[in-house]
């Protein structure tokens, strides 16, 4: 059985369930009424710029709910996986690996961290999944994205903003393989290619049949700063294509498999 446990009020299935992370006893309680075997914890909020301007909130909610979490899975017997982000380092060259030291360089980022070093000490079999740039149904930007090129409008694309993005099936499927090789430690959960915004947004145009001579490739400069964005958060999965010996996708392979699965 998988249960879906959400801050909002639970919809019309019988396995979802209502949950605030940060009230430790509802979560201890949820837990042990729940018996599961494993925790995906990917709750939280990852607003860069919400928990920018609100640094207690974030700490609160990615730090401290993390921290409930994996207390309530030493708790209960239950293997916790804690999705983090690519965001808990630097974000200046890249590629970073598994066993690097994070520096992370935003609220955001350094609530992540914590939350990653509080599941650690709480639970020495945690799994850490970092991943960023998750893309899937639903997903805001591309929804956006693909609004202003059936509006026939130009969109301005960044070239120096990289990152390596993960479609969202393909993450569930790392997280899977993780669960069933029963691995322990950090592991990079991203798709395979480094890529900037123009490319990301070239490569959706092209899949999906949209006007790709609308994206304007430009430099951030300035808006760096006020949009929060980072040079280049990309990640190396070296050591996790290794461990895992699944599939990591292409941008266009990410792209190709939401087309066919129905789209945004």
């Amino acid at each position: 059985n998988v249960y879906l446990a959400d801050i909002r009020e639970p919809g019309d299935t019988a396995r979802s369930v209502q949950l605030d992370v940060t009230d430790l006893e509802r979560t201890k309680s949820t837990l042990r009424r729940l018996a599961p075997d494993v925790i995906i914890h990917a709750a939280g909020n990852k607003n860069v710029r919400y928990c920018e301007a609100n640094p207690e909130y974030a700490y609160e909610t990615n730090s401290v709910g993390t921290m409930n979490v994996a207390r309530a899975c030493r708790e209960c017997g239950a293997r916790m996986v804690y999705l983090s982000t690519d965001l808990v380092f630097d974000c200046r060259r890249g590629k970073y690996r598994e066993d690097e030291t994070p520096i992370p360089g935003t609220i955001y980022g350094k609530t992540k961290l914590q939350g990653e070093k509080f599941a650690l000490e709480e639970l020495g079999d945690v799994v850490i999944c970092r991943s960023g740039g998750i893309y899937g149904k639903g997903s805001p930007l591309l929804n956006w994205l693909k609004g202003q090129l059936e509006a026939g409008k130009a969109v301005d694309c960044f070239t120096d903003v990289f990152n390596t993005p993960t479609y969202a099936i393909n993450l569930a499927e790392m997280i899977h393989a993780v669960i069933r090789k029963d691995l322990k430690g950090i592991f990079h959960t991203v798709g395979s290619q480094r890529v900037n915004r123009f490319e990301l947004f070239h490569s959706f145009a092209d899949v999906f049949g949209l006007d790709a001579g609308l994206l304007v490739p430009e430099a951030a400069g300035e808006k760096r700063s006020e949009l929060l964005l980072q040079p280049d958060a990309s990640l190396s999965i070296e050591y996790t294509a290794e461990k895992l010996g699944t599939g990591f996708d292409s941008l266009s392979e990410g792209m190709n498999r939401l087309l066919d699965g129905g789209g945004l």
